[in-house]
């Protein structure tokens, strides 16, 4: 068996802090400032100018950090710096929100949650620029009616919120921390997700999109690195998942999604945990993995009324590190190059109506696997098998 797969993310490097004293003044220095002999008093606001400007210049813009704020509304040319709040809010009632500026942009460095049926618009937020993470927990919002967009630049969490029909407004700013959508009873769209500007390229966490029955498609085709797991189930009405630029990603679960047609692409090389494709009953077609070297996890592919073909699993595919199964697939005929793999740590084949017994009995003959394999209740007509 192969080990798993660690992800090592460098920390940013510490720069070391000079102690006063600890550097001598150089000789150039010295005749820069001429502290060697009197300075002429016209130099002096030239040479403290020049010394403002070197500053500033390595500072940096005050609030650059974050998304500009509005534009001026008299010169229209410069866009406001924002105030900055650093703290968490917890809204539950209109009253909670006049604790919040009530003039000018402002920036939250911390987390705001607005939770409750009592809230039912976000207007009174006022001039909200951005925020570190945001919750939408059980309110009666129907849509996201700030009077301004809002950054976001952590963690996106949408919770059992049953009047809310879509996410306008919201943009991920930076690359986020993790995504929760589940529950939104007629939420249909996913905005700060699918946005071609500014676009989100990278999770650094989870994402979960769950028990969401309005909702039509998941729009991921931005996202090329997931460093935790990709949940997408009990989405009855959902139709498509893109997951064209998804290169990196741990687990991996698509299930339950009654509607789902297609899945658009994954080009990881590796899956640093499980791949789950579970109980989808108009799944027909997995995509295209032709880059899919290696699943650490178990290969799961369970359910799929529809699916007749696993041809996404190219030669290209050598390693499952835990079991492969393959089961209760109806109208699975085909097993794509999965006999090619060069290792799994278990086989079970069972359950497909369609799929002749030998093609399951090539995985077992020709892949080595450390356990007995279960290949049982296929299709038993007769045929050979062959590892070529």
């Amino acid at each position: 068996m192969h080990p798993r797969v660690d992800i090592a993310r460098t920390q940013t490097p510490t720069r070391s802090i000079a102690t006063t004293g600890s550097h001598a003044t150089s000789p150039l220095a010295r005749t820069l400032l001429n502290l060697d002999s009197p300075m002429r008093l016209t130099t002096l606001p030239t040479l403290l100018a020049g010394i403002t400007t070197l500053a500033a210049a390595c500072v940096g813009e005050v609030g650059g950090s974050r998304k500009p704020g509005p534009r001026d509304p008299v010169t229209t040319t410069t866009d406001t710096v924002c105030a900055k709040v650093e703290k968490d809010v917890i809204i539950r009632t209109a009253a909670d929100m006049t604790a919040l500026p009530k003039t000018g942009c402002y920036d939250l460095y911390g987390k705001l949650t607005l939770q409750g049926s009592a809230v039912t618009s976000l207007a009174g937020l006022n001039g909200l620029n951005s925020v570190n993470e945001l919750d939408l927990d059980h309110t009666s919002l129907t849509a996201i009616d700030t009077q301004r967009p809002v950054g976001i630049y952590g963690k996106l969490t949408v919770t059992g919120n049953t009047k809310l029909t879509n996410l306008k407004q919201l943009s991920f700013e930076t690359a986020s921390t993790g995504i929760l959508i589940d529950g939104n009873t007629v939420l249909a769209t996913l905005e700060p997700i699918g946005l071609d500007q500014p676009k989100l390229e990278e999770v650094d966490g989870d994402i979960a999109i769950t028990g969401n029955p309005a909702l039509i498609s998941v729009p991921l085709g931005h996202v090329a690195k997931v460093t935790g797991s990709l949940t997408v189930s009990g989405d009855t009405q959902l139709k498509l998942i893109d997951l064209s630029s998804l290169a990196t990603t741990g687990s991996v679960d698509i299930a339950d999604n009654t509607q789902l047609m297609s899945l658009t692409g994954l080009p990881a090389t590796t899956i640093t945990g499980d791949l789950a494709i579970r109980n989808n009953a108009a799944l027909a077609t997995l995509g295209t993995m032709s880059a899919l070297y290696r699943v650490t996890g178990n290969l799961t592919i369970d359910g799929n009324a529809a699916l007749t073909n696993l041809s996404s699993f190219t030669t290209t595919l050598k390693f499952v590190d835990l079991a492969l199964a393959i089961t209760n697939n109806a109208k699975l005929t085909d097993l794509g190059a999965l006999k090619h793999l060069s290792l799994v740590g278990g086989i079970t084949i069972t359950g497909n109506q369609s799929l002749v017994t030998c093609r399951a009995i090539e995985i077992d003959r020709c892949v080595q696997h450390p356990t007995a394999a279960v290949i049982s209740n296929n299709n038993t007509s007769n045929c050979n098998w062959q590892c070529n």
